[in-house]
């Protein structure tokens, strides 16, 4: 059957620009997720496959290949005894979207923070049978300028000098702080460093908190309190 674009994602790759495909997917891939997964999700993965978006700032990514580092993560935290949770993008700095197949995008992994940051997830759309419509909100309010981070000291957007420096990301590397600002280090271009990807996301992960952190957390740090 024949790709049929819907308009969410329509805005995504207007906002994102034609991917690059680096692995196109296997059947096997699409039946061990059918039904796991919202079927519109494995239709992006048959017509884009694993693909990246502006020189790597944005992945669409296979979960099975991300499985490891996930629970990593999530390891005594209580998640995933409260659903079943995949990969299912991630961006040029690490942080991982996660998956439930209950919840939805209800946690992103921010790994240069330390933290797993949850959110409020789908699980009503979900439950009602609307995976595909939550999995289109999901895409729609993606931008580029969501997805990168801008320096502390300057202000600007730090994705695009950092691949001016050291060129496109493949998908097995990230941009990294060095230090981590968890760790004492800032958020700015002079701290970044290109790496592998699973290498320092597991390096963050033993040295985090891997604290859980949502929107009144973020308040608290910012206004105190």
């Amino acid at each position: 059957m024949a790709f049929k674009m819907d308009e969410r994602f329509e805005w995504f790759l207007e906002q994102f620009g034609k991917p690059n495909k680096h692995e196109s997917v296997s059947e096997e891939t699409l039946t061990h997720f059918r039904g796991k997964l919202p079927d519109r999700l494995l239709e992006y993965w048959e017509e884009y496959g694993f693909c990246s978006f502006k020189d790597g700032l944005f992945f669409i990514v296979n979960p099975l290949a991300y499985q490891s580092t996930m629970e990593t993560w999530l390891e005594d935290r209580g998640i995933m005894e409260e659903d079943t949770y995949h990969v299912i993008a991630r961006t040029g700095f690490g942080d991982l979207l996660l998956w439930g197949e209950k919840n939805g995008n209800n946690y992103t992994i921010e790994p240069r923070r330390g933290v797993i940051f949850k959110k409020g997830g789908d699980a009503k759309r979900i439950a009602n049978g609307k995976a595909d419509e939550a999995l289109a909100g999901f895409f729609a309010i993606k931008s580029p300028k969501s997805s990168n981070l801008k320096d502390v000291d300057t202000d600007k957007p730090i994705f695009e000098q950092a691949v001016e420096k050291f060129g496109t990301l493949a998908p097995d590397e990230m941009f990294t702080f060095v230090p981590a600002p968890f760790a004492g280090g800032e958020q700015t271009f002079a701290t970044v460093d290109k790496v592998d990807l699973f290498v320092q996301l597991d390096i963050l992960a033993q040295f985090s908190n891997r604290e859980i952190q949502d929107i009144h957390g973020l308040t608290k740090l910012a206004f105190g309190g």
